[in-house]
């Protein structure tokens, strides 16, 4: 499983995602109005972890006001998820796809638990630093206009999808030496690679080949990872765009994915 002659590049995060709902949207690109499909008609695995109500979604141990079972995705990204898997199949892995498009329901769900949180965490802090807080782990929807692209959250286009990697065989999910949707140093995508510059663990540790794996995987097919979390991965949104230009690589001039209404429910 280690034979694998690649590392994630060690960049730095401060200024990678700052502003990416700045970046703009061409609506004349042919795959602008591209439609959605889900996930269980391409055989890709998925676990919508918003939408658990066996209390085995940290940190909200509930499903969230708004959100689906079923995931969605722009049908080119889907098809592209099915290209990363073959790639992973001599690995004995695949992929597990937590969360595709989001409603802007599930998004005030969000905004509001982790609000919520930051109250609860710091009782004796200001509204403002409340709110700063929880801007750590979600993006407020309170502004949120269908017709503006600088208030789209980048999971509302169907272009952005955070996943994980399991045993082909087992269906055990592997280890990736962070908790999803908690983000601090260890959330970093290039955390491990850090580490093994300093010695602090060996070059078959496994945190760090499961990590180097996924993100070989996805950025092969065209993915864009946001270095600030392992498991977050886009396909020409805002913050494709956006990641890729701060990075010094080639990048488009406008997004071409942008807000989408929600699927039917079926």
């Amino acid at each position: 499983m280690y034979a694998l002659d690649y590392a994630i590049p060690i960049v730095d995060l401060g200024p990678v995602t700052a502003d990416y709902a700045a970046i703009p949207l061409d609506r004349s690109d042919p795959r602008h109005g591209e439609a959605m499909v889900p996930l269980d008609a391409f055989g890709i695995a998925f676990q919508s972890h918003h939408a658990r109500d066996d209390g085995g979604n940290w940190p909200y141990h509930r499903a969230v006001r708004g959100a689906r079972k079923d995931v969605w995705l722009r049908a080119t990204v889907a098809e592209m998820l099915l290209s990363v898997n073959r790639r992973l199949a001599p690995f004995g892995t695949e992929i597990v796809v937590l969360d595709g498009y989001r409603t802007m329901e599930c998004q005030r769900g969000m905004w509001e638990f982790f609000l919520a949180d930051a109250e609860r965490r710091m009782p004796d802090a200001t509204p403002e630093e409340w709110y700063e807080l929880a801007l750590e782990s979600a993006v407020d929807p309170n502004g949120f206009d269908a017709g503006d692209p600088t208030t789209w959250p980048v999971h509302a286009t169907g272009a952005a999808v955070d996943l994980t990697l399991r045993d082909i065989e087992t269906r055990e999910p592997l280890e990736f030496g962070g908790r999803f949707e908690f983000i601090d140093t260890f959330s970093a995508a290039h955390y491990y690679e850090t580490e093994l510059a300093a010695g602090r663990v060996a070059p078959d540790h496994p945190h760090l080949w499961n990590r180097r794996l996924l993100h070989w995987a996805m950025t092969m097919e065209g993915f864009q990872n946001d270095p600030i979390v392992f498991w977050h991965y886009d396909w020409g949104s805002q913050l494709y765009v956006q990641v890729r230009k701060e990075l010094g690589l080639e990048a488009p001039a406008a997004a071409w994915y942008g807000f989408i209404d929600e699927p039917p429910r079926l």
